[in-house]
């Protein structure tokens, strides 16, 4: 045999071996890929993950493991450290894991830190004593309540948080909406209502917010008290009555008695004229658009219907008439 077909078929020979080694690690590396993104079998519900602060991938494997997340904590760990890096940074937080998902889904997350989110919703007329008690009991907020939230500061809508926010940041979000809201709202009031700054206007909203839920009705009784107030008469909201015993609190409350409607609180509007000093819940956003710009109306009394609403009237002998038709109606119910 010649020396150069010795040299071609070494060549040919070369070129074949490292054909079958290329071939053998594409079909490597395809498998890799492939069970790195096949559906996770293993875990068969969806589930919540919290990466504390400080954790390596390492410890965090191992919990994704401990969790019934992963089966091979170890194959896991050297695939990812083969496609991210020896040593990839995690993200602490809360992730959330959907049944099924891959591996790669996973680690993708993980490093990413496409952490979830939880959210709180602040009801329109929660008082600030349950808002507090709300956040003081959403999982994953830490950290103290603040000493003094006021009344009324807080405006009522959904908030998204991710694990270990802080109660304080997530209160001073609802304060600062609040803030945002009054502020823009304030320059497009009615400059004819009798309410001169604009924590007298969350006051009066709040009064809104507690005698009706109906957004058809906001308007009215907005239009009620704004009319009481300009022909100096008492605002006589019941709401305020009860808010002068329970301030807000939930555990206090119960059926009004003769003595607290003569009872000589500031929050008494039977007792006093004017608005109180603070407002008696957290208003929501349609309430203070009433309180702001209410109709024009000369309604001056409301009374419940009996069936979920109110009736509107403007003179006390009308009044008198829907009032005796409610308690004829709840007599016969």
């Amino acid at each position: 045999m010649s020396k150069a077909r010795r040299i071609k078929e070494k060549i040919i020979f070369s070129c074949a071996t490292l054909s079958v080694l290329v071939i053998c690690y594409l079909f490597l590396v395809l498998g890799i890929i492939m069970y790195f993104n096949a559906p996770n079998s293993y875990h068969k519900e969806d589930k919540r993950f919290v990466v504390e602060k400080g954790m390596t991938l390492r410890e965090v494997v191992n919990k994704l493991y401990r969790d019934k997340i992963i089966k091979s904590p170890s194959t896991f760990l050297y695939i990812g450290q083969l496609i991210k890096g020896v040593d990839p940074k995690v993200r602490y937080g809360e992730y959330f894991f959907e049944k099924h998902i891959s591996y790669y889904k996973i680690l993708h997350k993980l490093i990413r830190g496409n952490i979830a989110f939880r959210k709180i919703t602040i009801a329109e007329g929660l008082s600030t004593n349950s808002a507090l008690s709300t956040v003081d009991a959403a999982y994953g907020l830490i950290g103290q309540l603040p000493e003094k939230v006021k009344e009324g500061s807080l405006l009522p809508e959904t908030y998204f948080y991710s694990y270990n926010d802080t109660k304080t940041a997530i209160l001073k979000r609802m304060q600062d909406s609040m803030n945002r809201t009054i502020n823009a709202l304030w320059e497009n009031r009615d400059q004819s209502i009798p309410v001169k700054t604009k924590e007298q206007a969350i006051i009066l909203a709040s009064i809104i917010e507690k005698e009706t839920g109906i957004d058809s009705e906001r308007g009215k009784v907005a239009s009620v008290f704004v009319n009481r107030l300009r022909k100096g008469m008492k605002l006589q909201s019941d709401p305020t009555i009860i808010y002068s015993f329970t301030f807000g609190d939930k555990n206090l409350e119960r059926p009004i008695r003769v003595s607290d409607i003569q009872n000589n609180s500031p929050f008494n509007t039977y007792h006093v004229y004017g608005l109180p000093p603070t407002p008696i819940c957290n208003p929501g956003l349609a309430s203070i658009k009433a309180a702001l710009n209410p109709p024009q109306t000369n309604h001056l009394f409301f009374v419940a219907s009996g069936n979920g609403g109110h009736v509107f009237s403007s003179n006390i002998q009308e009044h008198n008439a829907n009032v005796t038709k409610y308690r004829v109606l709840i007599q016969g119910k």
